[in-house]
C-alpha cells in the first residue's frame, strides 16, 4: 500500500482546498511536514482516519465533532446556508490505483448555529486506465480489505498521544490479521462444526435424512448436548484464564514490591526462576494427564477385557484342536456349493439323487462337513486361540506404553513436588521480613486463588476431553445409520473433507501462530538492539504485549520504563511487524504449505520523536526507512535537526505548515 496525497477541504483548521502529496519513490520513500505544536500536524493525522473510517479523535476542549473550519462557518453564516467538509485519498493497493473520498455537508439553521449531517463515503479505483465506481455499500468493505481499522492505529500512529500501544487488548486479533493469519481463522470459522447450524459443516449436516430412524436422532441429540457442554466449558475456561491474568499481574505487583524491599534478593531471583520452572512443569504435567487419558480411552474395552481373555486361555491351552477344516467354512456353504453341482475349483459334483452314493467330488465335500460347526469345532478353536494371541500382543504394548506414560506424569509430579518444596523454604525465609508480611499473605492468597483457577482450568479440560469421546461415539453412530442414500453418502463425503480441513488448519495455525510469534520476538529484538543505546531485551507473550527486561547482578529482572523508552520500545515492535508484513506469508509443513504474499504498509506518524532523546532520534531514523516501504511523519524542526543528519538521504519530498490564525493553517511544499 502507497499514499500518493491527501486533498482536505475546510477540514478544521484546513481552509479551502490543501493538498499534500507524498513521496512513492522506493530509494527516497520518506515524506517530512515541519510545523510546530498547534501548527495542524494531528489534524492532518486525524483527516487519515476521518476519510477512511468516519472516525476523528480530537481533544474534548476543541469542539471535536465539529470538523467545518472556523472562519469558513463565520464568513457563510446564514439560515439555511450549506458548507461541505470533505477529505481526499488517493493510494495504491496491489497495483490498483483508488480515490477515498469522504465529504460532509453542514447547514446553519440559525444564524451561525450549523448542524452536521450524515457523512458520504465514495470509493472509486482506476482500472486499464477508466475510473470505475464502487458499488454502494461496498465501500466500507474495500476499504478494510485494503488496511482493516482494528490495524490503523498501528500504521496512522499518534506518538504524543499513544503511550504505549504493545498493552491494547485488541493486539492479539490485529497482528493476526497483520501478519496473514486472519483469513486463515476466518476460513475456519466459516466451516464452523456440525451443531453449528449457520457454517458450511452445520448446513451440510443439516442436509443428512435422518428421517424414521430414531438412534440417528439419539445421536445428534447427543452430538448437540455435548457440544453444549463443552462450549460452556471453554467459556469457563476463557474466564479462567482472565482471572489468572488478572491474578499474575497483581503478584507481578507484589513481588515487585518485595524485591524492591527485602534484602534476600537472591533468594527472591532464585523463586522466581523455580516459579517460571514450576509453572512449565505444571503444563508438561497438564499435557501428560491428557495423553494419558486419551490413550487409556481409547484401549479402555482391550484393558477391561483382560481377565477375560486370560481365563480363556487357560481353558484353550489344553483345548485339542484340530485344524483339518477349511478356516471361516460353514455348513450352508458346502450345501451351496453341492446345490451348485460343482466345486470352486471346478470339478463336478454328483450326488446320490443320480443313483449310487455320488461322485468322488461329492464324497470329499460331504466328508468336510465334519469340520465344520457344529459338528467340529477345531478349526474355530484355532482361530480363536490366534485372536487371543494378537489380543495379548496389543495388551503387552497397551502395558508397556501406559508404564511410561505414567512414569513421565509421576517425574513431573515429582519434579513439581521439589519445585515446590525449594519455593516454600524459600517464601518461609523471607516471610515477614522489612515489614512485608502483609505483602507476603497477599502473595499466598493470590497463589491459592491462582492454584483453584489452575484446578478448575484442568476439571473443565478433563469434562471436555469426556464430551469429545461421547461426541465422536454417536458420530459414528450417526454416520453409519444415514448414509445410505446417494444424496446422504455425498454430503458426508463433503463433511470428511471439511472436517480434514478444519483438523489441518486447527493442528497447524497454532503453530504457526507460535512460529510468527518467535520470528516477531527476534525481530523486534534485532531492531530495538539498533534503537536503544542500552542492554535490555523484548519478550512478547501471548497477547502480543511486550515486556523489557535488563540485566542485574546476572539475572534477567523487568525494570521500569521511561516515557524515552517506550517510545523506543513502541517503534522497534512496529517496525518488526511491518517487517515482518512484508514477508510471504505461508501455513503448513514445506510439502503442503498453503503460501500468500501480505502487503507492505506505510507508516503514518504524529510527532514520532516525542521525549526521545538525541541519540535515540538518530538511531530511529536510521531504521524506519529500512522496514517500511513509506514514512510519512509530521514533526517538529527542534527534532528534526537531530533526524535530518541520518534521515535526509531518504527523504523525497519536504513540506512545512505556514499558521495565520488560530483556525487557518496553509501547507507549503
Amino acid at each position: 500500500m502507497l499514499i500518493k496525497n491527501i486533498i482536505m477541504n475546510n477540514f478544521r483548521q484546513f481552509k479551502g482546498k490543501q493538498k499534500l502529496e507524498f513521496s512513492t519513490d522506493s530509494d527516497k520513500n520518506v515524506t517530512v511536514l515541519l510545523g510546530d505544536n498547534t501548527f495542524g500536524k494531528t489534524t492532518i493525522l486525524q483527516a487519515f482516519n476521518w476519510c477512511l473510517y468516519g472516525v476523528a479523535d480530537f481533544p474534548k476542549d476543541s469542539n471535536p465533532d465539529f470538523l467545518l473550519n472556523l472562519e469558513v462557518a463565520n464568513e457563510q453564516a446564514g439560515i439555511q446556508q450549506k458548507c461541505e467538509v470533505s477529505v481526499e485519498l488517493i493510494l495504491e493497493h496491489k497495483d490498483t490505483e483508488y480515490i477515498v473520498l469522504r465529504k460532509q455537508a453542514y447547514i446553519d439553521r440559525a444564524y451561525g448555529s450549523w448542524n452536521a449531517l450524515n457523512s458520504q463515503l465514495l470509493v472509486s479505483y482506476k482500472e486499464n486506465g477508466i475510473t470505475k465506481q464502487v458499488r454502494e455499500g461496498e465501500e466500507k468493505n474495500i476499504i478494510n480489505a485494503i488496511l482493516p481499522q482494528s490495524l490503523s492505529g498501528y500504521f496512522f500512529f499518534d506518538t504524543e498521544r499513544v503511550s504505549d500501544i504493545s498493552t491494547r487488548k485488541d493486539l492479539s486479533e490485529a497482528v493476526r490479521g497483520l501478519l496473514g493469519l486472519a483469513a486463515v481463522g476466518n476460513a475456519r470459522k466459516h466451516l464452523g462444526a456440525r451443531t453449528q447450524k449457520t457454517t458450511a459443516i452445520g448446513q451440510w449436516n443439516g442436509s443428512l435424512d435422518s428421517s424414521g430412524d430414531e438412534r440417528a436422532k439419539e445421536a445428534q441429540e447427543t452430538i448437540s448436548r455435548e457440544t453444549d457442554k463443552i462450549e460452556t466449558l471453554k467459556s469457563e475456561i476463557e474466564n479462567a484464564e482472565r482471572e489468572l491474568e488478572n491474578l499474575n499481574n497483581q503478584k507481578e505487583k507484589i513481588a515487585e514490591i518485595l524485591r524492591d524491599n527485602q534484602s534476600t534478593a537472591e533468594l527472591q531471583r532464585q523463586k522466581q526462576t523455580l516459579e517460571g520452572t514450576l509453572e512449565k512443569e505444571k503444563k508438561e504435567l497438564e499435557d501428560a494427564n491428557k495423553n494419558f487419558l486419551k490413550f487409556f480411552s481409547s484401549n479402555t474395552v482391550s484393558y477391561l477385557a483382560l481377565p477375560l481373555v486370560d481365563q480363556a486361555q487357560e481353558v484353550l491351552v489344553n483345548a485339542h484342536v484340530d485344524d483339518r477344516g477349511i478356516r471361516d467354512m460353514t455348513e450352508a456353504s458346502i450345501r451351496d456349493i453341492i446345490k451348485r453341482g460343482r466345486c470352486i475349483c471346478g470339478a463336478q459334483i454328483v450326488g446320490p439323487e443320480s443313483g449310487g452314493l455320488g461322485n468322488d467330488a461329492y464324497q470329499h465335500i460331504i466328508d468336510e462337513l465334519n469340520y465344520v460347526l457344529p459338528a467340529h469345532l477345531g478349526t474355530a478353536i484355532m482361530s480363536f486361540k490366534e485372536l487371543m494371541d494378537t489380543e495379548c500382543r496389543n495388551m503387552a504394548q497397551f502395558y508397556q506404553t501406559i508404564e511410561q506414560m505414567y512414569k513421565n506424569i509421576q517425574k513431573h509430579r515429582d519434579t513439581i513436588a521439589k519445585i515446590e518444596d525449594d519455593i516454600a523454604r524459600i517464601e518461609e525465609s523471607i516471610f515477614g521480613k522489612e515489614n512485608m508480611s502483609s505483602y507476603e499473605a497477599d502473595m499466598n492468597r493470590i497463589k491459592a486463588d491462582i492454584k483453584r483457577m489452575h484446578d478448575k482450568k484442568e476439571r473443565c479440560n478433563r469434562d471436555i476431553g469426556a464430551c469429545e469421546s461421547a461426541i465422536d461415539s454417536a458420530q459414528k453412530v450417526y454416520d453409519g445409520l444415514v448414509s445410505a442414500s446417494d444424496r446422504n453418502k455425498r454430503l458426508i463425503i463433503y463433511l470428511a473433507y471439511a472436517e480434514r480441513i478444519c483438523k489441518w488448519i486447527d493442528d497447524t495455525y497454532v503453530e504457526k501462530e507460535l512460529e510468527m510469534r518467535s520470528r516477531l520476538q527476534e525481530k523486534v529484538n534485532n531492531i530495538f538492539a539498533r534503537m536503544y543505546h542500552g542492554e535490555r531485551r523484548v519478550q512478547i507473550d501471548n497477547q502480543y504485549h511486550v515486556t523489557l527486561f535488563a540485566q542485574m547482578n546476572g539475572k534477567e529482572v523487568i525494570t521500569g520504563e521511561s516515557e524515552g523508552l517506550k517510545r523506543v520500545k513502541n517503534f522497534a515492535f512496529i517496525a518488526g511487524l511491518v517487517d515482518l508484513a512484508k514477508e510471504k506469508a505461508s501455513l503448513g509443513k514445506k510439502n503442503e504449505a498453503i503460501t500468500w504474499d501480505n502487503e507492505a504498509y506505510p507508516l503514518v506518524m504524529d510527532a514520532p520523536f516525542s521525549n526521545a532523546d538525541e541519540t535515540h532520534i538518530k538511531n530511529i531514523s536510521g531504521v524506519l526507512p529500512e522496514v517500511a516501504n513509506q514514512v510519512i511523519m509530521f514533526v517538529m524542526e527542534k527534532d528534526w535537526q537531530y533526524a535530518q543528519s541520518v534521515m535526509d538521504v531518504r527523504v523525497g519530498k519536504y513540506c512545512t505548515l505556514k499558521k495565520y490564525s488560530e483556525s487557518h493553517t496553509e501547507i507549503e511544499s
